[in-house]
């Protein structure tokens, strides 16, 4: 079985496909990537059906100045993909200390 890591990045620009291209860049793809991941797609799409990466926060300052924030939680279906996941706590707390997974943690990322 392939290890995962579920991980929460905070980006400070926004370019385009940058965290999918950082996160391969480090030898660590997000899940179910066609672009960024393809030798591992097929395997990915056997357990979760689409890219996992999802925004749930979104702020800004409009262009009167105001703070605009929206949040929308985790879809069903990647709840779901999450539920079925085989948790490993004592792992998960090494990638706690290490969020990229530079030392320990699993070789793929749910982001």
């Amino acid at each position: 079985a392939t290890a995962v890591s579920l991980v929460a990045i905070q980006l400070v620009t926004g370019r385009q496909h940058q965290i999918r291209a950082h996160l391969r860049h480090i030898g660590h793809p997000v899940v179910c990537d066609g672009r960024y991941a393809a030798d591992v797609f097929d395997m990915d799409r056997s357990w979760c059906s689409r890219n996992f990466i999802h925004r749930w926060r979104l702020a800004f300052h409009d262009l009167d100045a105001e703070y605009c924030e929206v949040q929308e939680p985790l879809p069903e279906d990647l709840r779901h993909v999450v539920g079925r996941l085989h948790k490993t706590p004592a792992l998960s707390a090494l990638v706690a200390l290490d969020p990229m997974g530079c030392a320990t943690g699993g070789d793929r990322l749910l982001a």
